[in-house]
């Protein structure tokens, strides 16, 4: 595609794999476009990965007992991995908005929620046009909404909660 560009992508442990690891990447301008029309089949290719960075928001997170994660679009991928990594551990809230029905669906069928949202709220705010095809074992703790968030409401609400 091109050796001058260079994207930051989030990397996660695959839920249902042992020692396998996964890049989500949006496809939402010409040069991940590309990217995904070159593998959409699965495969094995050289990546090149320098990192990992540490975002402030991870370095947060490890060192509370609560935490609320906000995400929208692709940008659960981060999220994903720190829930990933505390479950059960840590209470970490989710609020998620994404209008992508394929990567909510993605996310809801893949992920063990039950374990992810253990001690904690998951909300997601779904935008898209079509419906959504659940699963139908979501905990009572999760959360699907047809709009967007009052943000506001949605995290004074959360933090009175907990």
């Amino acid at each position: 595609i091109s050796k001058w560009q260079w994207h930051a992508f989030t990397m996660f442990q695959e839920p249902t794999k042992k020692d396998c690891t996964m890049l989500c990447i949006g496809t939402s301008g010409d040069w991940t476009k590309a990217i995904y029309d070159k593998i959409k089949a699965p495969c094995l290719r050289s990546v090149y990965v320098i990192g990992p960075f540490l975002s402030e928001f991870s370095d947060k997170a490890v060192s509370t007992t609560n935490a609320l994660a906000i995400a929208s679009g692709i940008g659960i991928t981060p999220t994903l991995s720190l829930m990933l990594t505390y479950a059960g551990k840590k209470r970490i809230n989710i609020i998620w908005m994404c209008r992508d029905p394929g990567l909510v669906e993605y996310f809801l069928h893949k992920v063990d929620i039950n374990m992810v949202t253990k001690n904690s709220f998951a909300l997601i705010f779904y935008t898209g046009k079509r419906d959504l095809v659940l699963p139908s074992n979501l905990p009572i703790n999760f959360f699907i909404f047809r709009s967007r968030p009052k943000l506001e409401e949605t995290i004074s609400g959360i933090v009175a909660a907990i």
